[in-house]
């Protein structure tokens, strides 16, 4: 199973709708079994895919060691897309016995995935350098970072990056690539802004821009991908596009030759 963390160090980039998004892609276009972990007490995932913010089955229990992973595991209306919900409780689970007195706590998330047997998992985390932050990271082959073509998401960019520096001397996770959502082709400042990116971290920019669509917060409010709400929206395209490039990036063979690397 290939783990995928997509993170953000700022709201308001898209970052849960990419998660949304690139996961049933996933598995309505490549037929690949995908499970997404709503992994933020927000539970904007969940909402997505409309299962709320109230379910109590979420990995709060598993990370405490009252349940099995699989337990928790919901289907969504998408065939082969899968939902581990999350709720408030995730705000500060790591305070709770007995994770606070868990020296390796960080690896709970990591440990509790190894028996599942998905394609993909991607875990959707908060818009912060938080205990579930590093967790998702720890558990992860790959990061996807998300950002707006605006400064403060910039910014963002710098500090996150640096996080990830600092997991990836501790667990062999790769940077697959960033991922450019909310896109006006319209606004003057764009080239700017995207050679700015691709001269601070080169080659790192996915060719696709997500471009800015309304359909997809009415699809959301509805509980439901784009796809199945609407398939004629402009935004389709763009996110089987980025899932295209996505699935080069992070594939089972780069995870293999990552893994090797690591051990020389």
């Amino acid at each position: 199973m290939i783990t995928i963390v997509i993170s953000s160090f700022k709201g308001g980039t898209a970052k849960t709708s990419s998660v949304l998004h690139i996961g049933a892609a996933l598995a309505k276009f490549h037929k690949k079994q995908v499970l997404l972990i709503d992994f933020d007490s927000q539970a904007n995932l969940s909402t997505g895919l409309g299962v709320g913010c109230d379910c109590l089955d979420t990995t709060v229990p598993v990370l405490q060691g009252e349940k099995n992973i699989s337990e928790v595991i919901q289907k969504t209306s998408v065939p082969g897309l899968h939902l581990i919900p999350g709720n408030t409780y995730l705000d500060g689970v790591e305070r709770t016995s007995p994770i606070m007195s868990d020296p390796y706590n960080h690896e709970r998330l990591r440990k509790s995935l190894r028996p599942l047997d998905f394609d993909y998992c991607i875990i959707d985390v908060p818009p912060s350098l938080s205990w579930l932050t590093q967790s998702a990271y720890f558990a992860s082959d790959f990061s996807l970072l998300a950002i707006t073509p605006e400064p403060y998401s910039v910014l963002a960019l710098h500090r996150l990056a640096k996080f990830h520096t600092m997991i990836s001397e501790h667990h062999p996770i790769k940077l697959a690539g960033i991922l450019l959502s909310l896109w006006d082709p319209r606004t003057a400042t764009n080239k700017v802004f995207t050679e700015g990116i691709d001269e601070l971290y080169p080659n790192m920019l996915f060719n696709t821009r997500v471009r800015r669509d309304v359909s997809v917060s009415r699809s959301i409010l509805q509980g439901k991908c784009v796809f199945d709400a609407y398939p004629k929206s402009r935004v389709v395209e763009d996110y089987k596009n980025l899932t295209a490039e996505v699935l080069k990036k992070c594939s089972p063979l780069k995870t293999i030759k990552k893994l090797v690397k690591s051990h020389e």
